[in-house]
């Protein structure tokens, strides 16, 4: 008996050391433990938007702090070896904050840290944060079907190949479209296209060679704004409008492949087309008038610098080579920069506590802060249907569980996580099982992207496996716990 006692006694006390190391690391303000379902969705309003920003302990929702810390180690490892020169890492369980770190610098040079209110350029992270919430908004109002042919709004695929391609083969990547296409070429004199560029319609990003004398046409690139040159790609650089036009003829003309699944930022421009003639406004607009701007996320845009100063802006790129010179707050992606900063495939920049709070609406069932953005129905079908061939849910990536090696995913994440990733260094990832909303941004692209050492690390699900382990050490302590008291008392 007084064995068992002691070892109680000893168990005890770790779980308080666990339990301060937490309280230390996190400096959290305290939130009640009392949280009903019925006011958690105004605890997330509360805790994510205002400053100070509330975290709860890992401990208060079943995870271990001391696993956590992994997180930190993995991070600051990854900027020693110039992976990334900063980041944001993100975690909420039980619609509950537990883990909210900043890391790094904006530059591997730059004294300038990065700060929770620091805007990354979230890339193809756009296209289930920005344009797929436009789409669900769309088919949840009864304004258009799955089975809708594109081309019942999109009047430049009547008559093509593409003329039968429905809104569901576009989400699944099912539409025989290829990766993507350059756009952007269509403002390059053709005599010095080709040293730039080189196969941009076969892989999803274009390889990229530095020169000095690419050349514009002028009917197309203006160096100041007019009225026929809105779109700004750069400081000094905007593109005619008829640019739009002709990329849109582009995609009319390109040559439909077989219709099985190929991952293609064309299917998400489309989609973004088809939001725009549906809802009758720009894209950016209909999101901040229907999500944005009634949540409050006041760090979440496109084109951000009509809105915000550029040194909230995490840069991408220290020399592009489209746009010579530094990118900071225009979007990383060419065609997207070239399509006028507000695409289907990329654009919209944000903080990950913005992108959490999207995300956390969608594990709600749609309802936030008592509004209820999508209905339940609606977000189950977008979260839960997966294609065919099982690589992709509706528009959302998914975990390849019989493949991990080539999961996004780290391999302890179920199948039922949702989300999805962007070429800059960012994700954001869903578990309905467990309850959790995972969020990684950096600018992993600066000062080039030549090399992803990201991926090649799989820095983004080795943090995404720590919140799992930190989720199955709390249990196994637990567990062991049960064990020690119900020894105690059969004794």
């Amino acid at each position: 008996m007084k064995k068992q006692l002691t070892i109680l006694l000893v168990f005890l006390f770790s779980i308080i050391v666990v339990d301060r190391a937490g309280n230390h690391f996190f400096a959290p303000a305290k939130a009640s433990a009392n949280l009903t379902s019925a006011n958690l969705t105004s605890s997330i309003s509360d805790t994510i938007n205002p400053n100070p920003f509330k975290l709860y302990t890992p401990e208060e929702v079943g995870m271990s702090s001391i696993t956590l810390t992994r997180i930190d180690s993995i991070v600051k490892n990854s900027i020693s070896e110039r992976v990334f020169p900063g980041c944001q890492v993100f975690v909420m369980k039980d619609g509950k904050p537990i883990y909210d770190k900043c890391f790094g610098n904006y530059t591997y040079e730059s004294v300038n840290k990065v700060l929770p209110s620091t805007m990354y350029d979230l890339a193809s992270l756009s296209k289930t944060t920005g344009t797929l919430l436009a789409i669900m908004k769309l088919y949840d109002n009864g304004k258009l079907k799955l089975t809708d042919k594109a081309s019942d709004y999109l009047t430049f695929l009547r008559g093509t190949d593409k003329e039968k391609i429905t809104i569901k083969e576009l989400l699944f990547h099912e539409t025989g479209l290829p990766a993507g296409l350059p756009f952007h070429r269509l403002a390059i004199e053709k005599n010095t296209t080709a040293p730039f560029l080189i196969a941009a319609n076969t892989t999803q990003h274009t390889v990229k060679l530095a020169s000095t004398t690419l050349k514009y046409k002028e009917d197309f690139v203006s160096k100041i704004p007019t009225m026929e040159f809105t779109s700004q790609v750069s400081d000094s650089l905007f593109v005619s409008n008829r640019l739009h036009t002709a990329a849109m003829q582009m995609i009319a003309k390109t040559r439909l492949n077989a219709k099985t699944y190929v991952y293609s930022c064309v299917n998400f421009i489309l989609l973004k087309e088809i939001a725009e003639t549906i809802s009758g406004m720009s894209m950016d607009v209909f999101l901040n008038n229907e999500f944005f701007v009634p949540m409050k996320l006041k760090d979440m845009a496109y084109l951000p610098l009509r809105t915000h100063k550029k040194e909230t802006i995490a840069p991408t790129l220290k020399n592009d080579f489209l746009r010579n010179g530094v990118l900071q707050g225009f979007v990383h992606d060419a065609d997207a920069a070239f399509l006028g900063g507000v695409s289907g495939n990329a654009g919209l920049f944000a903080t990950a506590r913005d992108v959490a709070v999207i995300y956390q609406m969608l594990l709600n069932d749609g309802e936030l802060n008592g509004r209820q953005y999508l209905s339940a129905e609606t977000c189950a079908l977008f979260t839960s249907t997966i294609s065919a061939s099982g690589r992709r849910g509706l528009g959302f990536d998914k975990p390849v569980i019989s493949n991990p090696t080539h999961s996004p995913c780290c391999i302890s994440a179920p199948s039922a996580v949702y989300g999805h990733t962007g070429y800059t260094g960012t994700c954001c990832w869903v578990d309905p099982i467990n309850d959790l909303v995972y969020v990684f941004l950096s600018n992993r692209t600066y000062p080039n992207d030549g090399v992803n050492k990201l991926a090649k690390k799989s820095i983004r699900p080795k943090i995404e496996e720590v919140i799992y382990q930190s989720i199955k050490k709390y249990t196994t302590a637990k567990v062991n716990k049960e064990k020690i008291l119900s020894s105690l008392n059969n004794d």
